[in-house]
């Protein structure tokens, strides 16, 4: 771009004589100096609309066959930062209003032209066009760090793929994730985390190029476009400098704190060629290098492609079988370790999908990722509530009141603002009372509520207020403080399956540590549940250290509903017995 005393101007006329004399008037400028390219046709004008190199278009408005409609049209679809003039030998107010709606900034008959008129017509569409970008910018850009906004950066990203489409040329997209970025929050506090997040965007800025842009699209992800490269090797350069970058020691108020990222990375035109795909698999791939440790980048690749089909080709069926009533609910029994009776049940999600008169059931570990990520698991999260309820209602009418149902809530159900509200009604709606039903909720779910979000803090308070009891799930396996426990004391602590068993040891996995969880969950008040318990040894060393409750196969496995009620009263009755299979798999699932 030019200096404010000099203009470089692309003049689209088809007409020589026109330019001759445009061209005169510009030159005879006392004011300005302008720098003049002429071209003479509109799809020869297409090949600047994507170039940064020039400040303003004058543009004729009848082009042979074309008219400026098509030129602004197409202008505005990039948002381009060129103002465009409009010039015509017809006298016609429509034209005017016309091109104006479209985005021109002025309308000027040719047979006005004068060097006074141009002078001011160009440096004011100039000046005024500069202004509105920095206005627009600014309400755009992520008012921490200063970098642009997603907005912002879906737009740098929509102009930049249609110059690399014109030029057959190539770009890369990144998403860049610090490290643990979360337990500096909780343990420092947001402050220190605010001013790491600038820092780290100050690095950011000094690694990438003029030509490329960096955004904050929330939290700790930034995007950064890699415009006009020639090969994928630039794009893994530019990420591992930014990993480099970032990794240095940082001191911030009175901490040392070491740094990583992860980054993903998305190829134009390799991986997509529009905005949502390349930020769609470039988080993909970010998503696969945090799977994998951290400090790590990862590109899009063809394995990830499969996923990716696979992910889609899931939320489809999921979608499907929510409206065909493909879903079902298995039943877990719990039972006292003392005397193995049935005490209650976990309700799990199956799914059961029919795809041309094929059934077969897919993995919980398969279709809940894809669900959590989709917000599909919210209606499936209904559902299941609805179904526990239904079973507790029948249950009721039979005269069995006495095992309660315990179902699973994602952090994605809390926080959809209504959980709370909605699970009250169901409850009075089917007359079930609230200590039937017991919510479980994952270790780090209730660390993420305490910690950034009041709005699902405020449903777990509500659910607490229905009477309806909580249990803290996979304990032992995320970082929880004691604090959040105390704070909010629930009912039951499920000790994970990986502390109880592993394949191949008959023996308890880990019982040093499930002797610590039993003993603190004792002095809070609750009662502690083990998972996943397969051998008798593992039940004796359980029972030793006081644990009192359990689920396993070493009883039953997950079963349909009506085989679970039959299995309990029969079981309750009698020595134990073979437990009932399950056809699906993945039966130590969360939902």
């Amino acid at each position: 771009m030019s200096t404010n005393n000099e203009f470089n101007v692309v003049v689209i006329e088809d007409d020589n004589a026109d330019f001759i004399i445009l061209e005169s008037l510009l030159q005879a400028s006392q004011r300005f100096r302008f720098k003049l390219t002429h071209v003479k046709s509109f799809q020869q004008a297409q090949q600047f609309l994507t170039e940064a190199s020039h400040d303003i278009f004058l543009l004729d408005y009848f082009l042979g066959a074309d008219t400026a409609i098509d030129f602004l049209k197409e202008a505005s679809l990039l948002h381009i930062p060129q103002p465009v003039v409009v010039l015509t030998g017809a006298d016609s107010g429509r034209i005017d209003d016309e091109v104006i709606n479209l985005g021109a900034a002025d309308f000027i008959p040719k047979n006005e032209l004068s060097t006074s008129l141009l002078e001011r017509t160009i440096h004011h569409a100039v000046e005024h066009k500069r202004a509105e970008i920095n206005l627009e910018r600014l309400a755009k850009r992520d008012p921490l760090t200063g970098l642009g906004n997603r907005l912002l950066f879906e737009e740098m990203l929509e102009a930049s793929l249609a110059r690399a489409e014109r030029k057959k040329g190539k770009l890369a997209v990144l998403f860049l994730d610090l490290d643990r970025f979360k337990e500096i929050n909780d343990s420092l506090g947001h402050p220190t985390g605010d001013l790491l997040l600038t820092l780290i965007a100050d690095r950011i800025r000094k690694v990438i190029r003029n030509s490329d842009f960096a955004a904050r699209i929330g939290g700790d992800e930034f995007t950064i476009l890699v415009d006009e490269i020639h090969a994928y090797e630039d794009a893994v350069l530019v990420a591992n400098k930014l990993l480099e970058a970032i990794a240095p020691p940082t001191a911030i108020r009175g901490h040392e704190l070491n740094i990583s990222a992860s980054i993903g990375i998305a190829l134009y035109p390799e991986n997509g060629k529009t905005p949502i795909k390349l930020m769609q698999k470039a988080d993909i791939a970010l998503y696969e290098a945090k799977r994998h440790g951290i400090n790590r980048l990862q590109c899009f690749t063809a394995r990830l492609q499969t996923q990716l089909e696979k992910s889609i080709r899931l939320e489809k069926g999921l979608r499907r079988a929510l409206e065909h009533n493909e879903c079902e609910l298995y039943l877990q029994p719990k039972w006292n370790l003392c005397d193995q009776k049935i005490i209650g049940f976990e309700a799990l999600l199956r799914w059961l999908e029919d795809e041309g008169g094929v059934k077969r059931f897919i993995s919980p570990t398969e279709f809940i990722p894809v669900a959590e990520k989709t917000g599909l698991i919210i209606p499936l999260g209904e559902w299941v509530i609805y179904q526990a309820c239904k079973l507790l209602k029948a249950w009721e009418a039979q005269g069995i009141s006495h095992y309660p149902i315990a179902i699973n809530v994602s952090p994605l159900q809390l926080k959809s603002g209504n959980f709370g509200a909605s699970l009250k009604a169901i409850l009075d709606e089917e007359g079930i009372p609230a200590h039937l039903l017991e919510i479980e909720l994952t270790e780090e779910t209730l660390v993420d509520i305490y910690s950034e979000d009041d709005n699902a803090l405020e449903e777990l308070e509500q659910i607490r207020s229905t009477g309806a009891r909580i249990s803290i799930d996979d304990f032992g396996t995320g970082y929880s403080s004691l604090k959040y426990l105390k704070h909010f004391p629930s009912d039951y602590l499920k000790i994970d399956k990986s502390f109880v068993s592993v394949e191949g040891m008959d023996s308890l996995a880990e019982p040093a540590i499930c002797r610590a969880i039993v003993t603190m969950a004792e002095s809070l008040g609750m009662q502690v549940i083990a998972e996943g318990i397969e051998t008798d040894k593992q039940l004796q060393a359980l029972t030793a250290i006081k644990c009192s409750m359990g689920q396993g196969y070493l009883i039953a496995k997950p079963m349909p509903a009506e085989q679970a009620l039959l299995f309990a009263q029969n079981h309750n009755g009698m020595e134990r017995e073979q437990p009932v299979p399950s056809p699906s798999a993945g039966e130590n699932d969360s939902q």
